[in-house]
């Protein structure tokens, strides 16, 4: 038991060490110039974070304990707009 969790750790850790070995090739390999390249990842890392954000909140909505008696309507003023 204890053998195959080292398994999957090993693989794991082989599996981000080849992705980052192939990312820095392809970045050392690419016929753009440096600016390019920072730009184009600068513009893939924000796309990201707005993912990773939008995930977040996301779960943060679902995990959230709800109240028994949240019928989702709403009880507030009598304000027309």
């Amino acid at each position: 038991m204890a053998d195959s969790k080292h398994t999957e750790t090993a693989a794991i850790l082989a599996f981000f060490a080849g992705a980052a070995l192939a990312a820095g090739a392809a970045l050392l390999l690419t016929p753009k110039t440096g600016r390019e390249v920072r730009e184009k990842l600068g513009d893939v890392t924000d796309d990201a974070v707005c993912k990773l954000r939008s995930a977040v909140r996301e779960a943060k909505y679902k995990v959230a304990p709800k109240s028994k008696d949240d019928t989702g309507e709403y009880e507030g003023g009598g304000c027309w707009i």
